[in-house]
């Protein structure tokens, strides 16, 4: 434990780097791509670094991953109503439990980081001397007596120059130096290199981001907190007003583990397990979030349960399929009453259903929408019944494998389906979703929620 402290003293110490040059403008997410060097042009990063800022700009998250998405290190933080930061969670080498750092300020240029045992009792402490930017220049390892100290440069722009840890022999260890080699406009590092013992060792290459769409250059939503590297993220839905995320993570394609997360400031920080939702098919959470439909496979049935939110616990599991015969899977709840699903029935259609008094009916067949060969299922349905998206899978038709939009040519309350087109940008996934005030399109490959721009599917649709 303490050789790993040691060597993550740089990334615990510059925990105050992110001051914004222009302040004016505010990361809302970065991530930092480590290559090896010399760089090829089709080489992978061997490690990247994720980092989440509230709507404040302080940093809520940062994770180093290793070249497949596994989490080495992932740190919470932890800020009083002043937004000062008291300490942290965090773990390392993929553990499952996090450990508690406690952080305190002496005084305006001190502060005081404590990592404790499970017993609340401090086991090792770390001391940061900061310049009048708030940045660490020095920070003192403090075990059972001091170990060493790293030391802190800077640019004349704000940014990491130098670093080096020295013991209190006076040897120095882990001595590198950051050249700089692009900036964008706004004042953010784009490109360095780091240096150690005269030879260029690595190219850092940083994405910056300063929309609401949380979502890396490969395209990957809210890598490392919803789109992780240990399981496939199957399906994912919203609350109405977006605040509330479910989603299913799997390792087997019929038994999937519900999870939930909830929005802070602007962002999903978290995403925890249900734990009353473990091996089922999919889901979806109700417009409300007080109710999640979900899907258990059993022997090729597919059998529909809902289960409530009550007294902040989810309980009370009700089995609809017994009570109404009807099975199916792959929900979109567009209303309190109205969810759109997927049925088995030749091959795989989408049909509409209502939920009333803990009782499901099919409510419209959507004839137009379905084939006899392929399998329709995964719908998304705009909120004002504008258009739907769904995925479609023909075997050996490539022409009808995957997303296809119907236009309502009809209103809300009598919709008329038009027949389906194919979104031939996108490749072949499902559990499409729009979000950011009709922005931002999401969906899954089967590995992980990926997003982009709604524009780019260019719908014929009215704003």
């Amino acid at each position: 434990m303490l050789y790993v402290i040691l060597i993550l003293g740089f990334s615990f110490s510059c925990k105050k780097e992110k001051k914004r040059q222009n302040p004016g403008i505010k990361i809302t997410f970065e991530k930092i791509n480590y290559y090896k060097y010399p760089v090829a042009p089709n080489d992978l990063p061997f490690q990247y670094r994720l980092t989440y800022y509230f709507d404040n700009g302080m940093p809520h998250r940062w994770m180093e991953l290793d070249s497949i998405g596994r989490v080495m290190t992932d740190y919470i933080y932890k800020y009083d109503s002043n937004s000062i930061q008291t300490g942290a969670r965090y773990r390392e080498d993929s553990a499952i439990d996090f450990s508690i750092e406690k952080v305190r300020f002496q005084n305006d240029s001190t502060m005081i980081t404590e990592w404790v045992d499970s017993l609340g009792q401090v086991y090792y402490t770390m001391i940061d001397n900061l310049n009048k930017d708030k940045k660490t220049y020095r920070a003192e390892f403090i075990g059972d007596r001091t170990h060493g100290y790293d030391s802190t440069f800077y640019t004349k722009e704000g940014f990491v120059e130098r670093v080096f840890f020295t013991n209190t022999k006076g040897k120095v260890f882990n001595d590198r130096t950051f050249n700089y080699d692009s900036i964008n406009d706004n004042s953010d590092w784009i490109v360095r290199k780091k240096i150690m013992q005269d030879s260029i060792r690595e190219v850092h290459m940083r994405e910056v981001y300063y929309d609401k769409h949380y979502t890396s250059q490969d395209g990957k939503f809210y890598d490392g907190i919803i789109s992780t590297g240990e399981l496939s993220e199957n399906v994912i839905n919203f609350s109405a007003d977006e605040s509330i995320a479910f989603l299913t993570r799997t390792s087997s394609w019929t038994e999937q583990s519900a999870f939930i997360a909830h929005s802070k400031n602007g962002i999903f920080t978290e995403t925890i397990p249900i734990e009353e939702l473990d091996r089922i098919y999919n889901g979806a959470i109700s417009p409300n979030a007080d109710k999640i439909i979900y899907s258990i496979r059993e022997n090729e049935h597919e059998n529909i349960w809902l289960i409530r939110r009550e007294n902040g616990k989810w309980a009370n599991k009700t089995n609809l399929t017994r009570a109404s015969g009807i099975e199916g899977g792959y929900f979109y709840w567009l209303n309190d009453q109205e969810i759109y699903f997927y049925q088995s029935d030749n091959k795989g259609d989408i049909r509409l259903m209502e939920l009333s008094e803990g009782k499901l009916s099919i409510k419209d067949s959507l004839i137009s929408l379905n084939t006899p060969n392929g399998t329709e299922f995964s719908p998304y349905v705009e909120k004002k019944k504008q258009f739907m998206i769904f995925t479609r899978y023909e075997e050996g038709n490539a022409l009808n494998q995957g997303f296809f939009v119907s236009y309502n040519l009809g209103d809300f309350d009598n919709p008329q389906w038009s027949k389906p087109e194919k979104l031939a940008m996108l490749p072949y996934g499902w559990s499409a979703y729009i979000l950011n005030d009709g922005n931002q399109f999401i969906y899954t490959d089967g590995e992980d929620i990926r997003s982009m721009p709604l524009e780019h599917l260019k719908l014929d649709i009215k704003k």
